[in-house]
Parts: C-alpha cells; structure tokens; sequence
C-alpha cells in the first residue's frame, strides 16, 4: 500500500506513465491510480527517426489532437508526448510524474518489474543480440531520461515474466548446458504483458475455463498455454524472432540452412538482416507484410499471398494441439491482438481446424464469447491491455 499523505505531498506513485517503444515508433499512456487504475490519455509518434516531421496523435477523455514534428529519437518523441500532457493541463510538469513504466523486452536472467539501474542496463546492454530491434532503444532513453531527469522514477517491466514459470524441461533448447549457463541460451518467451492480462481477464469472466491458450496475433505474434492462470509453455523461445512467422519475421526456422544461405547472399549480416526484416507475411507473399493486404491479394489469385495465409494458419494450429497436449485438454481459446481481433477469416479458419475438438463460433459474433451455444470448448476475442499490467507493475515497484 501506499504510504499516507502528508502536507501537500501527493500519495505516492500515483501517476504512471507508461512507455512502448518500436524501432520507427513511440507510444505511451498516463495512468492516474488516484482514480482506479484510469488511462487518462494516450500518445502515439510515428516515423521517429525520420528526416521528415513525425504524425503525431493525441487523445484525451476531452481531448483529440494530431500533428506534425520533428522527433529524431525516441527521447524526442518522449519530451513531444510531455509537452501535449502539460499543454492539456494533466500534468504541470516532469515532477508531477510518480513513475515512468518500460514495456522492457528481454532482460536475460530479470524477471518481473525492477527499477531501472546501472545493473538493468548492462543486462540490456548484454541481450541486445537476442532483441535487436527492441534492446538498444529502450536502453538508450533509460540513459537519456536519467541523465536528464535523474528525479524521474523509472522501472523495467519484462516481457518475459509472465513464462519464468515454466517448467525447466520446456525451457531448455538440446544445445550443451553450459551454453545456457554461460550465453543465456533458453527458452523466455514474450507479449507476457499480453497474456497475462488475457489470463486475468477470463480469469473473471469465465473462472472455470482453467486450461486456456492465448493466441496475441498481430505484427508480432505469440501463443501462450495457461493453466490456473499461470503460463506453462509459449511460442516464442530465446528471441521475440522464433515461433510464428510474423509481419516480417521468420519464425521456426532451421539454422542449419545458414551455411547455403551465407554463401548465397554473401554475408552472415545481410542473411539476418533478411530473416528479421524480409521474411514472414512480407517475404513468403511477396506482397506485404499487412496481413489485410495478404488476404487481398489471396482472394485476386495471387498463389504466394494464399500460401502465406494458409501457412501462418498451419503454424496457429500446429501450436494449438501442442499445447492442448501439454493442458490435457483445452477449456477455452482467446483470440487477441490487432489480427486476432479485426480478422475474421483467420478466426473462422483456426476454428475450423478445430472442430475435432468440437469447436463451433459464430461468424455473426466478434468480439466478447464467439462459440456457439453447443461448442465443446469456449472460445472469447478480447481486447488486451499491455499498458494496463505494465502501469500495474510500476506501480506495485514504486508504491512498496
């Protein structure tokens, strides 16, 4: 709990800010806990980075706002989103801030939600080869902020957390056990923010939906086996690159294809460079790495874009009856994420893969509970809340 009020001090770590970063974006949302865990208003920076303004977006309970500015990094698109809170008068300024929140990827042996030390930051520093596009940057505004704003409170939530439970035995690659010890070569898995609040909020809704696995699709995927609330195996492995293929990722992918593929391309660089930002939707289509725009060209005939739509399908159910052997069975399935939530047709064709474990929805039916009165196993398309359980964890760190 929170330590009383006293004089005119307000009560601790009552307003988070919470931080997520991608490679050419910024987002970020203030939470008030002094109102019950309220979003208050939210910020989203495009293009940061570029040579050309950023499109920026603002929104408040009273409020819409969007424009244009420069932001040639993150910690400028940081300071851009603190000035529209104090033009719209929720903050007056930093100090009003109890906390800065970090949905932080990968922090090898961390888990959990920590304050941002020298220590945090040198095990970023240190996994920035297992999260390339995610390590560097968060590492940087952490420095940055910290040297600018030494007073601001901030905290490392890990992506990772919600699976250190896993049983080792799932945890482990068949590589020698000192690489484990020594390189940090496991299995950690990701979106834990996802999954974790997937599992809260059926945790109410349907309490007795105890064997539960969550399929976070969007431009990163994941699925997640719980049971008891609990993760207990996940796609995703040492790296946010394994598991599903995704917008642009490879997903599963045999390394020992490396050798022709080096030989073939010319360096080992310009073959990862390829894998994590040419393959997936992008590179199998050779459309786009939207999956609206895969289905598109799919229904125009393009056999690539068919392939690519039906492949990533395949690669859901395979994942799917993994995990229902390691649940001894399913009590209910939950669709998630910005393609779990808006594409119908990849719902439905999951689902009728399915229907051996009697598994019927209604295409009527998008969002809340989506199966049929008659189906087998309940199956829910939720909206998830990251920010929400990362604004929750910064806000257990700074208030104990």
């Amino acid at each position: 709990p929170s330590p009383p009020n006293t004089g005119n001090k307000q009560p601790m770590a009552d307003k988070i800010i919470v931080l997520n970063l991608g490679t050419t974006s910024f987002k970020c949302k203030l939470f008030d806990f002094a109102r019950g865990e309220r979003a208050i208003a939210s910020c989203a920076v495009e293009r940061v980075g570029a040579a050309a303004p950023s499109p920026w977006q603002f929104k408040a309970s009273d409020a819409r706002q969007d424009g244009l500015a420069p932001c040639r990094d993150h910690a400028a698109a940081f300071h851009l989103c603190i000035g529209l809170l104090q033009d719209h008068g929720l903050i007056r300024s930093l100090d009003d801030l109890d906390g800065a929140g970090f949905k932080t990827v990968h922090g090898g042996p961390i888990s959990g939600a920590v304050p941002v030390d020298d220590a945090v930051l040198a095990v970023l520093d240190e996994y920035a080869a297992f999260a390339p596009a995610h390590n560097p940057m968060y590492a940087a505004l952490m420095r940055q902020l910290r040297a600018k704003h030494p007073a601001l409170s901030q905290v490392a939530c890990f992506e990772t957390a919600f699976h250190a439970g896993m049983p080792a035995y799932r945890a482990t690659y068949g590589v020698p056990y000192a690489w484990m010890t020594k390189y940090g070569v496991r299995r950690y898995g990701f979106h834990g923010a996802s999954h974790s609040y997937i599992a809260a909020k059926l945790r109410d809704l349907a309490p007795d939906a105890r064997r539960v696995i969550s399929l976070h699709l969007g431009g990163s995927s994941s699925l997640c086996a719980i049971k008891d609330g609990k993760s207990i195996a996940t796609s995703m492995g040492a790296t946010p690159q394994s598991g599903l293929f995704q917008n642009n990722r490879v997903g599963d992918f045999d390394l020992f294809c490396l050798p022709r593929l080096v030989a073939g391309e010319g360096s080992l660089d310009r073959v990862m460079d390829i894998l994590a930002s040419e393959g997936g939707f992008l590179g199998l289509s050779g459309v786009s790495n939207d999956l609206r725009d895969v289905l598109q060209a799919a229904d125009a005939g393009n056999n690539q874009a068919a392939l690519a739509f039906a492949a990533f399908v395949d690669n859901c159910i395979g994942y799917i009856g993994m995990f229902t052997a390691y649940l001894q069975g399913i009590d209910a399935v939950v669709f998630t994420g910005g393609i779990g939530l808006n594409c119908a047709p990849l719902r439905e064709k999951i689902c009728q893969h399915l229907d051996y474990l009697g598994v019927a929805i209604d295409p009527k039916l998008t969002t809340g509970k989506i199966s049929t009165t008659d189906s087998k196993i309940a199956v829910w398309c939720l909206e998830t809340d990251e920010e929400l359980m990362v604004a929750r964890q910064t806000h257990n760190v700074l208030g104990n």
